[in-house]
């Protein structure tokens, strides 16, 4: 079974995937769309049920590494010699993420913008639960994004908001909101914090974005009288002195 720490380097892994298809936009340059052709040049990325242009178009299915990743939209312009602009989705049942695009390189990715949500369904597999359930949704806002295929990101403001937080099993219970706020404090350096609004749990702590780490560092502390909700949380992370649990991570993407 993998380790807490594994499965978030993973949740990692699957939102700077995302941030790949960005090569898309370098990839179909040419003015026609032959997919024959074009294909040779996505890999690892891959293509099904392509309609539209290079400017404007959209793919019913998307692969990264034979990983499907759901259905995925764009509209692009060049805006350089060697890099485009524009705005790229992708989508699934369990996501909906649009990514507007400042420029785009074979080795840089710059974001006015990334927007979109994400369900507790993606979310809820790092937290290794065993009793219980729990629900609810991060609506993603996050901007002037950098991302560079060899040192990482480089730059992150803005904020991944965990609304209609709930307990739903064993009882249900409100659990408030989830903030973690990002800010860039000199370049490849990125902190992002923790915290919450909840009559029910206390949520503190930072992750911590460096070139190619990161270290998570949480506290979740349920209130007074919320005995199921600690019981839910028995397993997740160790123990904490004083109540509730604790995760600290750290790993490499």
């Amino acid at each position: 079974m993998l380790s807490s720490g594994d499965r978030l380097g993973k949740l990692f892994k699957f939102v700077f995937i995302l941030i790949i298809l960005v090569t898309i936009a370098v990839a179909v340059t040419p003015m026609n769309l032959y997919h024959d052709y074009i294909k040779q040049h996505l890999k690892p990325i891959s293509l099904s049920g392509v309609g539209g242009s290079a400017v404007k178009g959209s793919a019913q299915s998307l692969s990264y590494l034979s990983a499907p990743l759901g259905q995925a939209e764009w509209l692009l312009y060049p805006n350089s010699l060697n890099g485009v602009g524009g705005k790229i989705r992708v989508y699934k049942e369990d996501y909906d993420l649009t990514f507007d695009l400042r420029k785009a390189t074979a080795d840089t990715q710059d974001f006015n913008r990334i927007t979109g949500f994400l369900n507790w369904e993606l979310i809820k597999p790092f937290l290794q639960m065993r009793y219980g359930q729990l629900d609810g949704y991060a609506q993603v806002n996050l901007s002037q994004v950098e991302y560079n295929k060899n040192t990482g990101f480089g730059r992150m403001e803005g904020e991944i908001t965990l609304q209609d937080f709930k307990l739903v099993k064993p009882s249900a219970r409100d659990l408030g909101t989830v903030k973690l706020t990002f800010t860039t404090q000199k370049t490849g350096i990125i902190v992002g914090n923790f915290t919450s609004q909840s009559s029910a749990v206390n949520v503190s702590g930072t992750l911590y974005i460096q070139p190619r780490r990161w270290q998570l560092k949480l506290d979740i502390i349920p209130k007074a009288g919320f005995y199921e909700l600690d019981a839910v949380l028995n397993s997740v992370g160790d123990r904490r002195r004083g109540g509730g649990r604790q995760l600290n991570l750290a790993g490499f993407y």
